[in-house]
């Protein structure tokens, strides 16, 4: 560890005589401890019985597939909509078609 030293000037009023005064003050700066770059992840887990531990875990992968099956839940609801306005403009244009045969029909041969 490397220690540094800083000069800094202080100036001050002092209000009850009104004399200025200055001093010199001496900083000592030492490098601060460097910080780990392993994982400082905790599992409080750990912190209770496996037992308990184990409940948790299994607790845990439950809401994560339940998480994961309404992910699908809203994407199959999103397809069934999509299916279900693709049937009904493929009724509404057959019902078209269907009026302009029967239109075409009934007109007057010339």
């Amino acid at each position: 560890m490397n220690s540094m030293s800083e000069d800094k000037l202080v100036q001050g009023h002092d209000e009850s005589t009104g004399v200025h005064s200055s001093a010199q003050e001496r900083v000592i700066l030492a490098d601060l401890p460097e910080i780990p770059t392993t994982d400082l992840s905790f599992e409080f887990s750990s912190l209770i019985d496996p037992a308990s531990a184990v409940e948790a875990e299994k607790v845990q992968k439950r809401a994560s597939n339940v998480m994961k099956l309404a992910q699908e839940n809203e994407k199959l609801k999103a397809e069934l909509k999509a299916m279900t306005d693709r049937l009904e403009a493929a009724e509404r244009r057959r019902e078209q078609l269907s009026r302009k045969e029967q239109k075409i029909l009934e007109e007057p041969s010339s």
